[in-house]
């Protein structure tokens, strides 16, 4: 394992491949360590969301700082938070299973990647998209606390806002930017949320307003020096604070 974390080592990018190296030009599987041994792994770390955890960036904090977890990943790029809602219920059922400690962390996506999530709330009754999924998203966390149950958990967002708890999304450890973080923003313009929404008379929005608050929101994470042109971290340093931040947070 390294003295120190990855974010302080692999700072210089080749500006042919984009790879992240250290002061001696070499990139992060050169440094490390693979014989090292670990005693008594009966720890699971499990981590699910899109695709912000399914960067090797995470993964390679993982490995480097947490050998002692046997890690789980289940993100996978693009996926809804309705498909990690019915992941994870199904993983629980056999991690139930396990006499080990099993620690959680969930990081919900933008609401709206699946029309099911659609169904879970009347949008006849909120006044704007972004209300609306707000109130998707918070009905989503009380499902999953539901099924985490007891396990050791951190829930938050990836780039979204969180308006279901306090703790940080993973862009909140993002390098700063002179642009302010827009609130309760819970898409971004892309994914064709809101073509789907002005084909259907039931959505009753001021779409133009809430396209706006979408484009903000990607504008701000574009800002980053650490967020790349396809608006993911490029960088261990964020990921370095953020995993820090979750195992010092853990809640039951």
């Amino acid at each position: 394992m390294y003295k120190e974390n990855l974010g302080k080592i692999f700072t210089e990018i080749n500006p042919t491949n984009g790879k992240r190296y250290d002061t001696e030009g070499y990139p992060w599987a050169f440094r490390a360590d693979i014989n090292r041994k670990v005693e008594g792994q009966n720890k699971i770390f499990y981590a699910i969301g899109d695709s912000w955890l399914h960067e090797n960036y995470f993964h390679r904090v993982i490995i480097n700082s947490y050998p002692e977890y046997f890690f789980i990943n289940k993100s996978v790029g693009g996926m809804s938070n309705g498909i990690i809602i019915d992941l994870l219920r199904k993983d629980l059922q056999l991690l139930n299973l396990l006499n080990v400690e099993v620690v959680f962390l969930v990081c919900l996506s933008e609401v709206g990647r699946s029309s099911q999530e659609l169904y879970l709330e009347n949008p006849k009754n909120y006044k704007s998209t972004h209300e609306y999924f707000g109130a998707i998203l918070k009905k989503q966390v009380t499902m999953i606390e539901n099924i985490i149950g007891d396990h050791s958990k951190f829930i938050t967002t990836a780039f979204i806002s969180n308006n279901f708890n306090y703790n940080p999304s993973i862009v909140d450890f993002c390098s700063g930017t002179g642009l302010k973080k827009p609130e309760n923003v819970f898409t971004v313009y892309g994914n064709g949320i809101f073509e789907f929404i002005k084909e259907r008379p039931i959505f009753q929005f001021d779409l133009a307003s809430d396209l706006d608050k979408a484009l903000r929101l990607r504008d701000f994470l574009g800002s980053h020096q650490d967020i790349d042109d396809t608006l993911h971290p490029n960088s261990y340093e964020p990921y370095d604070k953020f995993i820090k931040h979750f195992f010092s947070n853990l809640t039951k």
